[in-house]
Protein backbone atom coordinates (compact mmCIF):
# COMPACT_ATOMS: atom_id res chain seq x y z
CA UNK A 1 0.00 0.00 0.00
CA UNK A 2 1.81 3.20 -1.12
CA UNK A 3 1.01 6.69 -0.01
CA UNK A 4 2.62 9.31 -1.09
CA UNK A 5 3.16 11.56 -4.23
CA UNK A 6 2.59 11.64 -7.81
CA UNK A 7 3.82 13.08 -10.74
CA UNK A 8 1.37 14.11 -13.78
CA UNK A 9 1.36 10.66 -15.72
CA UNK A 10 0.35 8.88 -12.42
CA UNK A 11 3.02 7.53 -11.20
CA UNK A 12 4.89 7.61 -7.92
CA UNK A 13 7.35 10.47 -7.36
CA UNK A 14 8.59 12.87 -4.91
CA UNK A 15 8.30 11.06 -0.87
CA UNK A 16 6.30 8.75 0.00
CA UNK A 17 6.23 5.12 1.80
CA UNK A 18 5.24 1.73 0.62
CA UNK A 19 3.90 -1.18 2.74
CA UNK A 20 4.18 -4.57 1.36
CA UNK A 21 2.05 -7.44 2.83
CA UNK A 22 4.63 -9.40 4.07
CA UNK A 23 5.37 -6.40 6.63
CA UNK A 24 8.27 -4.77 4.76
CA UNK A 25 8.29 -1.11 4.21
CA UNK A 26 9.88 1.50 2.07
CA UNK A 27 10.00 5.42 2.90
CA UNK A 28 11.84 7.87 0.75
CA UNK A 29 12.52 9.31 -2.52
CA UNK A 30 10.81 8.24 -6.02
CA UNK A 31 11.11 9.07 -9.50
CA UNK A 32 9.02 7.98 -12.40
CA UNK A 33 7.31 5.22 -10.13
CA UNK A 34 10.57 3.79 -9.10
CA UNK A 35 12.48 4.29 -5.64
CA UNK A 36 15.26 6.92 -6.30
CA UNK A 37 17.13 9.08 -4.61
CA UNK A 38 17.57 8.51 -0.92
CA UNK A 39 15.61 6.21 1.44
CA UNK A 40 14.92 3.62 3.88
CA UNK A 41 13.27 -0.22 3.57
CA UNK A 42 13.18 -2.11 6.10
CA UNK A 43 11.89 -5.75 6.00
CA UNK A 44 10.25 -7.86 7.79
CA UNK A 45 12.72 -10.08 9.18
CA UNK A 46 14.61 -7.19 10.67
CA UNK A 47 17.13 -6.03 8.30
CA UNK A 48 17.22 -2.91 7.19
CA UNK A 49 18.76 -0.38 4.04
CA UNK A 50 19.43 2.99 4.51
CA UNK A 51 21.24 5.15 2.03
CA UNK A 52 20.78 6.28 -1.99
CA UNK A 53 18.84 4.69 -4.40
CA UNK A 54 18.31 4.33 -8.59
CA UNK A 55 15.62 2.72 -10.56
CA UNK A 56 14.66 0.84 -7.61
CA UNK A 57 17.79 -1.23 -6.23
CA UNK A 58 20.37 0.65 -3.97
CA UNK A 59 23.12 2.49 -5.42
CA UNK A 60 25.52 4.88 -4.55
CA UNK A 61 26.33 5.18 -0.52
CA UNK A 62 24.26 3.06 1.77
CA UNK A 63 24.41 1.13 5.29
CA UNK A 64 22.83 -2.33 5.41
CA UNK A 65 21.93 -3.12 9.06
CA UNK A 66 20.83 -7.02 9.81
CA UNK A 67 19.36 -8.30 12.24
CA UNK A 68 21.85 -10.27 13.82
CA UNK A 69 23.81 -6.80 14.55
CA UNK A 70 26.47 -7.27 11.59
CA UNK A 71 26.48 -3.76 9.58
CA UNK A 72 27.94 -3.21 6.15
CA UNK A 73 28.59 0.56 5.31
CA UNK A 74 29.69 1.14 2.09
CA UNK A 75 29.17 1.32 -2.19
CA UNK A 76 26.44 -0.32 -3.74
CA UNK A 77 25.66 -0.66 -7.77
CA UNK A 78 22.67 -2.03 -8.80
CA UNK A 79 21.45 -3.65 -5.64
CA UNK A 80 24.59 -5.45 -4.75
CA UNK A 81 27.53 -4.48 -2.78
CA UNK A 82 30.05 -2.69 -4.95
CA UNK A 83 32.99 -0.25 -4.33
CA UNK A 84 34.81 -0.16 -1.39
CA UNK A 85 33.34 -0.95 1.64
CA UNK A 86 33.18 -1.89 5.82
CA UNK A 87 31.62 -5.11 7.18
CA UNK A 88 31.22 -5.10 10.93
CA UNK A 89 30.63 -8.50 11.96
CA UNK A 90 28.17 -9.31 15.20
CA UNK A 91 31.01 -11.00 16.18
CA UNK A 92 33.02 -7.91 16.57
CA UNK A 93 35.27 -9.08 13.47
CA UNK A 94 35.64 -6.55 10.72
CA UNK A 95 36.39 -6.82 6.98
CA UNK A 96 37.46 -3.82 5.10
CA UNK A 97 37.95 -3.74 1.37
CA UNK A 98 36.55 -3.59 -2.23
CA UNK A 99 33.75 -5.49 -3.33
CA UNK A 100 32.44 -7.01 -6.55
CA UNK A 101 28.81 -7.91 -7.10
CA UNK A 102 28.36 -8.69 -3.26
CA UNK A 103 31.66 -10.02 -2.75
CA UNK A 104 34.91 -8.93 -1.26
CA UNK A 105 37.43 -9.11 -4.09
CA UNK A 106 40.08 -7.21 -2.53
CA UNK A 107 41.63 -4.98 0.56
Amino acid sequence: EYEGEYNAAGEREGRGVDRYADGSVYEGEWKAGEKEGRGVFRWADGDVYEGEWKAGLPEGRGVERFANGSVYDGEWKAGKREGRGVFRFASGNVESGFYKQGARVGE
